[in-house]
């Protein structure tokens, strides 16, 4: 009896011991399970935490999301290209012509068109063919040096005469009602020699005078055409030319 006493009390040890033994690994297992569950979402956590705080640092700084606003915004106006034709900073106002300036261009204007007018009215009625070629070389000329004054009074804002005074018409109306040579050689007279001699000392003086660089490089490049004109007319032959021929 004693013997199956004692063995049936060892007996009752190690089961305890065993269930003892079960209980410490549950527990063990149970302690590993939860410190593993508490450090997963903590560092999870700690991840998440950072990226929304460097996105929420971003986005109010650029609420956008452009990374181009990032830049220096004087960066980007002093980047910023300019509009084709427009100045990047002021320019001074056009000097206006003086008096003596404006007369100039006025004059010039009056005197080419009384020369085309009537170096027109020759090409149709000179006689002499040496008479006709030499007015159609001043319709030429002076049609182009009209244009070219009239281009630079637009520029200025000169407001150039319009019609011819009173005394350049009775010229153009006396010559019209002559024919043949007596035509020729008040064309010539009046036009080629005295009229062109008048012309060139209106431009010498332009040359010297005109504060405008404009108006002076109009006169300068002109005169060689109106001294052409005249030594032109000077070498017509004397019959066209009259008593007034040099």
């Amino acid at each position: 009896m004693k013997t199956k006493s004692r063995i049936l009390g060892l007996a009752g040890v190690a089961v305890s011991a065993t269930l003892a033994l079960s209980a410490c690994n549950r527990q063990d297992e149970v302690s590993s399970r939860t410190a593993n569950s508490a450090d997963t979402p903590l560092q999870d956590s700690a991840m998440v935490a950072a990226n929304e705080s460097g996105a929420s640092a971003a986005n109010s700084s650029n609420p956008t999301g452009d990374s181009s606003l990032m830049r220096d915004p004087n960066d980007q106006l002093n980047n910023q290209p300019t509009a084709a034709g427009v100045p990047t900073s002021p320019t001074a106002a056009t000097t206006a012509l003086n008096a003596s300036e404006k007369k100039f261009l006025s004059d010039a204007a009056v005197a080419g068109q009384y020369e085309l007018a009537l170096a027109q009215l020759a090409t149709a009625n000179a006689s002499d063919s040496s008479v006709k070629s030499y007015a159609t070389m001043l319709v030429s000329d002076h049609t182009m040096a009209n244009q070219k004054l009239q281009l630079l009074a637009q520029r200025r804002n000169v407001v150039l005469p319009t019609t011819l005074p009173q005394d350049k018409q009775e010229v153009i109306d006396r010559l019209t009602k002559l024919t043949g040579a007596d035509f020729d050689r008040q064309f010539v007279q009046t036009v080629g020699l005295h009229d062109h001699k008048t012309d060139i000392t209106l431009f010498e003086k332009a040359t010297r005078e005109a504060k405008d660089s404009e108006v002076r490089d109009f006169a300068s490049s002109t005169l060689p055409t109106l001294r052409a004109h005249l030594s032109a007319a000077q070498n017509l032959p004397s019959n066209v030319k009259g008593s007034a021929g040099s």
